[in-house]
């Protein structure tokens, strides 16, 4: 970027004199200004004659030329034409100025609400009877369930007592006080919230909502509980930067083995082994963990039986970091605004550390006192974080504090020397920081730390390698996984197959200190993309900002556990269902203590993402399981889709981008979607492409998902009074 600065600098600067000279010739011709002044004895033909005719013939094209831009300018459409003239940085900085204003008072599908599909409440399902009103959502917090008496983790806001007084009845834990600010009444002043929270995210309420709790879990878990216990003690949460699933494992059915096979000349079978060798070493591990074959022939290792639930169609919930993770943590849908105004507002759910908190806070004094049981089902939960790159960015620091973890490890705590690891040749991989490597003993210290305090060990980890310039350390082996065809139109995504190679390497690691621990039969790893990434592979655009293309959102999503049976689900569903699932796992393997199964029951009825231990339900009572994306940076776009058909929309939020729609089975690499810059235009080209059907859908998707980014900032007390 500096070199690419410098050159138009100097070139500038160079040309300056000569733009100079041009324009005020220019001037000269437009005002009629001569270089001489004929005198009236001047009568015959000459060179002033010659330049008078030059002048006036300039003057009539600068004059025609600006009436054809006057007129041009006067008649083109403003969308998207204001935006391809603009000049950095005044389009960023007015983006904000051009946002749709996006006002849906109530649900804009009310046939789906009839009394004839209300469901009463039954157990710990609080029931479906959604109104056309916000009466249920503000009065939701009146009625407490019993367990939710006394003090309270901050994110179980809807049921504590006058919470604008400070936030008076919230406890936190030592890392959950906002940093920064020493007055919690000062967090309204710190962003666009309406003042106190009013309005709560109702289950019963929420006219989107589907529910599987009420069908049994999946009969091969079903069948493995009754073969042996399935002990969850410790959760292990790995989010995989840039995690695409089509890398997780690297398989010989992707459309991306064939683009790299397309790059070799293959004349016989022995070339295609040399190419499967060499495959093989990228996400062998990976290969491992899923149990899902690569078609390398390296795959003799895998436990066909037990080792977890993996799963193809899950997409994520933002392809913005910081927002996915909010989805993942927290089963909650992201602020649809551009970057990270979630970093001051409390969750409008709470997350899975919080929930943690809860638990420990309703142990018993003598269990908290001692904490000695040997009864794991008794003992305290420890919530930690660790990533190997700064904090700083985006504020995480403050967002994982929120989030409620008791502590946290970045780059700027291990890259000082009198840090307990710090050594002498620490190596930045990237403009965030270190390779995961770095932290790797600080992690074996957490779990070790953990298993000593006699506690539960929850630790979350963020890979980063992955993220863009896909930087390895200097003594890993890099290779060139494509051809010699075309090499250099590839050269960002073979960086970004090394850096998959070596987090792959890495995750081995991280199991092998489980195993070292002796409570790797004991811990559930969840292992999920924070989104995915796209390249030149995949479409025009690389990465993923303003990009909504499928390759950013579809991620993998493992449920790791050596005893659990093996699984491959197709679910085309959302990031937003991990929180229930892993609530639901610990209920169903008898992982929680009788206290704490009420409220994990009570609680995974409250979210609105469905479990994936269940049959999964795309549709009911004519209502769609529906799947939203934050598209980064958060404000500009919506992806819009649904587990019921397999259509997408990209939804404008601004009038900067273009409706767009895809048909995930006709087009499953979106090579070839309709686009235009309105809605009336969108339906034509579905309808004469995909049919009435498809029409019908995209106008629904539409108006759904514009309400969803509506309840959004209700539901993050959030308001722009420039909106």
């Amino acid at each position: 970027m500096l070199a690419a600065a410098t050159t138009i600098g100097v070139a500038s600067w160079l040309s300056a004199q000569g733009i100079w000279n041009l324009m005020s010739r220019w001037l000269c011709a437009l005002l009629n200004i001569k270089g001489d002044t004929k005198t009236p004895h001047a009568q015959q033909s000459g060179p002033s004659d010659l330049r008078s005719l030059y002048y006036n013939r300039s003057r009539f094209w600068t004059l025609v030329g600006s009436g054809m831009t006057l007129g041009l300018w006067l008649i083109r459409p403003t969308i998207p034409y204001n935006h391809m003239t603009g000049a950095l940085p005044f389009v960023l900085l007015g983006e904000h100025s051009r946002a749709r204003r996006i006002t849906v008072d109530s649900f804009p599908l009310p046939e789906l609400l009839a009394a004839e599909f209300y469901e009463p409440a039954k157990g710990h399902y609080k029931g479906w009877a959604p109104t056309m009103d916000d009466a249920g959502n503000r009065g939701y917090g009146n009625d407490k369930p019993a367990w939710a008496q006394g003090p309270l983790p901050l994110a179980f806001e809807r049921w504590i007592v006058n919470p604008e007084a400070n936030m008076t009845g919230i406890t936190n834990t030592s890392r959950t006080e906002l940093s920064g600010s020493d007055d919690k009444g000062d967090l309204g002043h710190r962003n666009k919230t309406t003042g106190p929270r009013q309005y709560f995210y109702n289950p019963s309420q929420d006219p989107t909502r589907i529910t599987n709790l009420d069908l049994d879990p999946l009969g091969p878990l079903q069948e493995a509980l009754k073969d042996h216990a399935i002990p969850i003690n410790h959760i292990v949460f790995v989010f995989l930067e840039s995690g695409r699933k089509d890398l997780f494992p690297l398989k010989t059915d992707s459309r991306l083995y064939n683009q790299i096979r397309e790059t070799y000349d293959i004349y016989s079978d022995e070339d295609v082994e040399d190419l499967h060798d060499k495959l093989s070493t990228i996400t062998p591990f990976a290969e491992m963990l899923t149990g899902e074959e690569s078609g390398f022939g390296q795959s003799g290792h895998i436990n066909s039986e037990f080792g977890g639930i993996s799963f193809d169609g899950i997409l994520s919930g933002s392809s913005l970091s910081a927002k996915s993770r909010l989805v993942n943590y927290c089963g909650l849908g992201p602020l649809p605004v551009d970057f990270m105004h979630e970093n001051d507002i409390i969750p409008y759910q709470p997350c899975l550390m919080h929930i943690m908190d809860l638990f420990n806070q309703r142990k018993s004094a003598s269990s908290r006192s001692e904490n000695s049981t040997n009864d794991p089902r008794e003992r305290e939960w420890q919530t930690l974080y660790a990533q190997s790159v700064t904090g700083g960015f985006q504020d995480q620091t403050e967002l994982m504090e929120l989030l409620g973890f008791n502590q946290s490890l970045y780059s700027e705590d291990i890259d000082i020397t009198n840090a307990k690891y710090y050594h002498d040749g620490m190596e930045k991989i990237n403009y965030f920081g270190y390779a995961e490597t770095e932290v790797g003993p600080y992690i074996k210290d957490m779990i070790n730390e953990t298993l000593s305090q006699n506690k539960r060990l929850f630790l979350s980890h963020f890979t980063s390698t992955t993220h863009h310039p896909w930087g390895t350390p200097e003594d890993y082996h890099r290779q060139k996984y494509f051809g010699h065809k075309h090499r250099s139109q590839h050269e960002a995504m073979d960086d970004f197959l090394n850096a998959n190679s070596f987090v792959d390497s890495w995750l081995g690691e991280l199991m092998e200190m489980l195993q070292e621990a002796g409570i790797a039969d004991e811990t559930l790893t969840v292992f999920v993309g924070d989104h995915g990434q796209a390249f030149r592979e995949d479409c025009p655009v690389t990465g993923t900002y303003q990009n909504p293309h499928i390759s950013n959102f579809r991620v993998p999503l493992l449920f790791h556990h050596p005893l659990l049976p093996r699984l491959h689900l197709d679910v085309n569903g959302s990031a937003i269902s991990i929180l229930p699932t892993i609530l639901d796992l610990l209920v169903t393997t008898s992982s929680l203590n009788e206290a704490d199964s009420i409220i994990a029951q009570d609680l995974m009825n409250e979210y609105e993402g469905q479990s994936l231990i269940r049959p999964y339900r795309a549709s009911h009572n004519g209502r769609e399981a529906w799947n939203m994306g934050v598209i980064n940076a958060g404000g500009t776009m919506l992806s819009v889709g649904s587990a019921a058909v397999p259509w997408r929309l990209n939804l404008p939020l601004n009038n900067d981008f273009e409706y767009r729609f895809t048909d995930l089975e006709r087009d499953p690499f979106e090579l070839d979607p309709a686009t235009a810059w309105s809605m009336g235009g969108l339906a034509a080209d579905v309808y004469s492409k995909f049919g009435p059907e498809a029409v019908d859908w995209v106008l629904k998707a539409e108006k759904v998902g514009l309400w969803w980014v509506t309840e959004r900032k209700k539901l993050w007390n959030y308001e722009d009074e420039e909106e």
